[in-house]
């Protein structure tokens, strides 16, 4: 496993907005943001629609400095109202760029498992604009699901292990309950190879237990899977040994600031 990346991370949202799916989604940031904000979008019965940039498709091409790319952050790859033929061009420009290496994160892994396993039939037919300069599945492309509960991780992480990828990881964020067993189904050990953690933030996020972010990181480390601690959450608390919480106040709102972790919590590896 590796720490040390030298990339500028980058966001890349060839489409934006989403529907709600699962807790996870309650209090979705995307509606906060200045895009969303200042175009007055917002989710209205569970959903802000999707929209596609095709004009923002070639923006990677034109980035020099490697990077580490994080794609749609203000929406799912994978949704639904996405075209595969829309998914397919995203793809074809993220393996003609491999100096940076993207992140592609779903709710939707079943979706993502099918379009991953029928890709090749496509991958060889991409137009010369977006030609790609390795074979399939791109090896610069790590693609991911998020689990925020054990019902969530339960129901999404198979899906994950049957995807093809150069990388698979899972963000347990937001982190809503304690996961307490990443062996379900026998699957952890090849299911993935990188986990990001971390509370929830914004104005009405819930609380983290501290115990449920060091269960998952010690999970994954016994089992050898590189983590990365990403933050406490806004409302961070632990419990005192006669069983009340105990509210911890950081002057990160996102509880984003590893000098405030608990020392045993300062862990951001990469996959090596």
């Amino acid at each position: 496993m590796s720490t040390q990346i030298q990339w500028t991370d980058e966001t890349w949202n060839p489409t934006t907005g989403c529907t709600r799916v699962s807790e996870g989604c309650r209090h979705c940031y995307i509606e906060r943001t200045p895009a969303f904000r200042m175009a007055g979008r917002k989710f209205v019965n569970g959903t802000t629609g999707v929209l596609l940039h095709p004009d923002r498709l070639d923006a990677p091409l034109h980035w020099k400095k490697p990077r580490r790319v994080f794609v749609n952050s203000l929406s799912d790859l994978f949704h639904e109202d996405i075209p595969n033929e829309f998914i397919e061009q995203v793809f074809g420009i993220m393996g003609s760029c491999q100096r940076h290496t993207f992140q592609v994160l779903t709710k939707r892994p079943a979706r993502m498992m099918e379009f991953m396993k029928e890709a090749p039939l496509w991958w060889q037919d991409t137009p010369p604009i977006v030609y790609h300069e390795t074979g399939y599945p791109p090896k610069n492309v790590w693609l991911g699901v998020s689990c925020e509960d054990q019902a969530t991780y339960k129901s999404r992480v198979l899906s994950l292990a049957l995807t093809p990828a150069a990388v698979r990881f899972i963000s347990f964020e937001p982190l809503l309950e304690d996961i307490g067993d990443l062996m379900l189904d026998g699957v952890f050990g090849g299911a993935y190879q990188w986990a990001i953690i971390g509370g929830e933030s914004g104005p009405h996020a819930r609380p983290c237990d501290l115990a449920w972010i060091r269960s998952i990181k010690d999970q994954c480390q016994a089992a050898r899977v590189p983590v990365f601690v990403k933050q406490l959450g806004r409302v961070p608390f632990v419990i005192h040994k006669t069983g009340n919480k105990n509210w911890i106040g950081l002057q990160d709102k996102k509880g984003g600031d590893i000098s405030e972790f608990p020392m045993e919590l300062r862990v951001r590896e990469y996959p090596g």
